[in-house]
């Protein structure tokens, strides 16, 4: 078997040159202290660009020999030849490093004398630790990029690693996390027919905060498959749920289409269960036509895009009944198996929502319903409520029902929630406090009775109903839900 050497790389994915229109830029700010745009390039720039050009291409032609003589002649591969390679490769690198940290300001001609910029340029270089597509991997970035790019991202906030290296010009700076500019970089890499894949946090298509990401997809055809962390991980000791977004350049004569599945949960304990997940995944086409709280709904089917349409049609949101001078109600922000919403607040993870006195009970039973967990499954990122998913849920008309039968209905709901009230202590890294506790499975009878209810409203179908009502049902009713996570 032929050696490693060369066939693995090292460096910082996200900081460093991918083309030569980088280096033109950087060029003019290191010489000139300009942008090129601001001045014309001069004959001295245009034969720097040349130079370094041909350069790249003789270090990839020595690369291609190399792997040649070890995979196809059969010849011998010396050290000598590892050194010369070895020695243009980072005589190259070593001249694009001083061109980059002139745009983090580390420019020659900012320092009096050589001994203070060199340090400041080493101290860039090692926390920094550039890795330059446009030269390592030069023929098949000059030939637009790599056929695919798989990968698994660090899920890490910008703000954890800024004081030890910074990144220029990502569009998805304002996202906050390492793996929304891995993403970026990623899709800037593939060429127009190429491929790209990543496993990333659900968030990445299920929150506000990510919208510049989820802009960049625009352009592309896209699969995104989601992945609960309870009762199973995808990953042992990562706490997270998850999404593989696979996407690919689409043909600008025919429209950007996403595919979406279902929300998956398994059980780590039954090895058919994890074993099958990849073979069962189910997408289905997402409609340009359907507008959520979410741009990426997490659908999995024909029916859930019949129920979704069908709300839709009512023409309603819940944000149309806010009244200032109404009553409050509060939603659990937190919980996994199950969404509550409540009277009073009981804690600091019950947010307020003021909704007119006349649509109060409704309000209630409708963010307690198994239709409200759904629907706030299919669009959050299925660990937080916030009020995107509960101000823009689709209603009916609220002011145009008997209040009397949800009144019976929020008030049978609160009984039972009160015989079935514990006070746990959360005690974490974030959270200390102990908190009042509802055991909603003992209350699933009242609850299936508001979505029948509300699915009279809605116009919802027997089996559409029975899908509501339903869903999730193995692992919230279970003993999974109760062994894996509290029952709120």
């Amino acid at each position: 078997m032929p050696d490693i050497d060369f066939n693995i790389r090292a460096g910082n994915t996200l900081v460093g040159f991918t083309a030569l229109e980088q280096i033109k830029k950087a060029i003019t700010t290191e010489k000139h202290g300009q942008a090129p745009q601001k001045r014309l390039l001069q004959q001295e720039d245009l034969d720097t660009m040349k130079r370094i050009e041909e350069k790249a291409q003789d270090i990839d032609s020595l690369f291609a020999l190399f792997r040649q003589q070890q995979t196809e002649l059969g010849g011998e591969v010396t050290t000598a030849d590892k050194q010369e390679l070895r020695k243009r490769l980072k005589a190259l690198e070593d001249e694009l490093n001083r061109y980059l940290a002139s745009e983090y300001g580390i420019s020659q001609n900012h320092f009096k004398s050589k001994p203070p910029y060199e340090k400041k340029f080493s101290e860039w270089l090692a926390s920094h630790k550039p890795f330059h597509w446009f030269i390592e991997f030069h023929a098949i970035m000059k030939n637009g990029g790599f056929d695919v790019i798989i990968g698994n991202p660090p899920y890490v906030k910008y703000s954890k690693v800024k004081d030890d290296y910074t990144i220029k010009g990502y569009k998805t700076e304002n996202c906050g996390n390492l793996y929304a500019f891995v993403m970026e970089r990623s899709l800037s890499l593939i060429r127009k027919q190429g491929r790209c894949g990543l496993i990333i946090p659900i968030a990445s298509v299920s929150t506000n905060g990510m919208s510049e990401l989820q802009q960049l997809y625009d352009d592309y055809i896209q699969w995104h498959s989601h992945y609960a962390t309870r009762p199973g991980k995808l990953f042992m000791g990562v706490d997270m749920n998850l999404t593989i977004s696979l996407l690919t350049h689409f043909d600008k004569h025919k429209h950007c289409t996403s595919y979406s599945t279902f929300y998956y949960r398994w059980s780590n304990g039954t090895i058919t269960d994890r074993d099958s997940l990849f073979q069962r995944l189910q997408y289905i086409e997402l409609p340009s036509n359907v507008k959520l709280a979410n741009k990426y709904p997490k659908l999995g089917s024909s029916v859930e895009l019949k129920i979704i349409r069908q709300m839709l049609s009512k023409g309603q949101k819940i944000e149309n009944y806010y009244d200032r001078n109404g009553k409050i109600l509060y939603y659990h922000s937190g919980g996994r198996y199950w969404r509550k919403a409540l009277p009073q607040k009981l804690s600091s993870h019950y947010k307020p929502v003021t909704i007119s006195e006349k649509t109060f009970e409704a309000c209630f039973c409708l963010l307690n319903s198994q239709l409200f967990y759904w629907y706030w499954i299919i669009n959050s990122n299925c660990m937080d409520v916030v009020e995107r998913e509960v101000f823009k849920l689709p209603v009916f008309n609220l002011t145009d029902v008997n209040s009397e039968d949800f009144y019976k209905l929020m008030n049978g709901l609160l009984s039972q929630y009160s015989t079935s009230t514990t006070i746990r202590p959360r005690r974490g890294e974030i959270i200390n406090t102990d908190e009042i506790n509802f055991d909603v499975q003992k209350s699933k009878p009242i609850i299936d009775e508001i979505d029948r209810v509300l699915a009279r409203h809605y116009g919802f179908t027997d089996d559409e109903l029975d899908y509501i009502i339903n869903y999730d049902i193995k692992y919230r009713m279970g003993r999974v839900a109760l062994e894996n996570d509290e029952s709120s």
